[in-house]
């Protein structure tokens, strides 16, 4: 059977007022969007028709999360991983002793003194270290001996003569070094310091200095004087070979200051420094003077000496160039056997003195030795008034030739004034006292009477 046609019409008929509403909802919105005048109008075309149905959609999302169990989360470990750590006991075993140390760069590593190395620690990397082909060969090597510093007593740092010809570099005067040290050996001063602050040794040039070391080495040989060589504040390469020259004429010791502009950050990274230079002057004791007025580098002396123990085995100790008496003191106890301080300053001889300091370096015994050497006498003996006496004339003294100039060109007048050994002419930058103030300065020592 077919069906009637007017059902096939009413079918239509619904499916065309169908398609008309669509178009005219579409053509509404339309209208809608081409009538809105803001970007609040636009939106509101495209709103959803029930604002109730999104609320009821974020109470189901709300309900989904108040559901929602998070997955257990992996335990994390907690624990550390054990970072071994160097004992002091270990240095006491047989096998380890002779070569086992410390190492300055902490307690996670340890330092080898025949491979002169750090290496990380552990009992059994140093055992595994020990049975190292690079290790035993060292070890089969001769053992290291370090020559000992000996010296005791006053150490004078000696000016540079230089010739009387007035130009901006004049030459150096080679030929004063002997009555210089002839003088010095006749007031029992038998240590003698070289090319350091006080002897210009930073406005001489390497060979300049070098010379200067042969005619001392010479002059000391004579006398039997202890001669001490200062190779610092100069470039690494010109310290080096300062170094060897000074190894091969055999001095009694070497100073070393530190870079003067690449200075050193902390005392660990002096410490590496001397361990650089060391490497080429053999078994000569090095020293190093500490002058942070001067070269401005502060350091923890106290500790630069307990951490230079196994780092540098010909380092000896130190020149303390201040009027701190505790510090140096506190130093001066550190491992007495290995290390010598030298109290540094005039102004410091009594207090040095009566702490026990048993080496003392000062200027004045460029021009008043025997005033010095009184000093360290009377204490010895208990005689304190007559020391203060002594350091009270000393002061003055000093306090009157600091004010005539710069000082080393002022102290160098003053020698020359009372001694005629070293000349008054300094290298520039320095500058030399006129004649004027040179005859004024020999007046007021002699109302001293100097």
């Amino acid at each position: 059977m077919t069906k009637p046609e007017c059902s096939k019409k009413e079918t239509s008929g619904e499916q065309e007022e169908e398609e008309i509403k669509i178009i005219t909802e579409d053509t509404g919105k339309d209208s809608q969007t081409e009538n809105a005048t803001t970007a609040k109008d636009l939106f509101s075309v495209f709103a959803p028709e029930d604002s109730n149905s999104g609320d009821e959609n974020e109470k189901q999302d709300d309900k989904k999360d108040e559901n929602y169990e998070p997955s257990p989360k992996k335990s994390k470990d907690n624990s550390k991983k054990y970072i071994p750590k160097y004992k002091k006991e270990w240095e006491n075993k047989p096998e380890l002793k002779s070569w086992l140390s410390e190492s300055i760069h902490g307690n996670t590593y340890f330092y080898c003194k025949f491979c002169k190395k750090d290496y990380r620690c552990g009992i059994s990397d140093i055992h595994k270290h020990m049975s190292s082909k690079k290790h035993m060969l060292r070890a089969a090597m001769p053992a290291f001996k370090a020559q000992k510093f000996k010296f005791r007593g006053l150490l004078c740092p000696v000016f540079t003569p230089f010739t009387n010809i007035k130009r901006v570099t004049p030459d150096v005067n080679l030929k004063a070094i002997q009555k210089y040290a002839n003088f010095l050996n006749a007031c029992n001063i038998k240590g003698i310091l070289i090319n350091d602050i006080i002897g210009e040794g930073m406005s001489l040039t390497i060979r300049e200095r070098m010379d200067l070391t042969d005619a001392w080495a010479e002059a000391c040989e004579k006398n039997n004087q202890f001669l001490m060589v200062q190779i610092g504040g100069a470039p690494l390469k010109d310290v080096i070979e300062m170094a060897k020259h000074a190894n091969k004429r055999e001095v009694g010791a070497i100073v070393i200051l530190p870079d003067l502009y690449n200075k050193p950050n902390s005392h660990l990274d002096l410490i590496k420094y001397l361990k650089l230079i060391s490497e080429f002057t053999k078994n000569v004791p090095i020293l190093y003077h500490h002058n942070p007025k001067f070269t401005h580098v502060e350091i923890n002396v106290v500790s630069f000496l307990l951490d230079i123990i196994g780092e540098v085995d010909s380092f000896v100790g130190l020149i303390y160039s201040t009027n701190d008496i505790q510090q140096s003191t506190a130093a001066m106890t550190i491992n007495r056997e290995k290390f010598t301080v030298f109290m540094g300053t005039d102004e410091a001889v009594l207090g040095a003195a009566a702490s026990g300091f048993s080496c003392i370096m000062g200027t004045s015994l460029n021009f008043l030795p025997k005033l010095v050497e009184s000093i360290c006498d009377s204490v010895k003996k208990g005689n304190i008034k007559n020391a203060q006496t002594s350091q009270n004339l000393l002061n003055r003294t000093i306090d009157l030739i600091s004010k005539q100039g710069d000082s080393i060109a002022a102290f160098k007048a003053a020698t020359d004034i009372i001694t005629n050994t070293c000349g008054t002419t300094t290298r520039e930058p320095l500058q030399s006292l006129w004649e004027g103030t040179i005859k004024k300065m020999q007046s007021k020592l002699r109302e001293l009477g100097v």
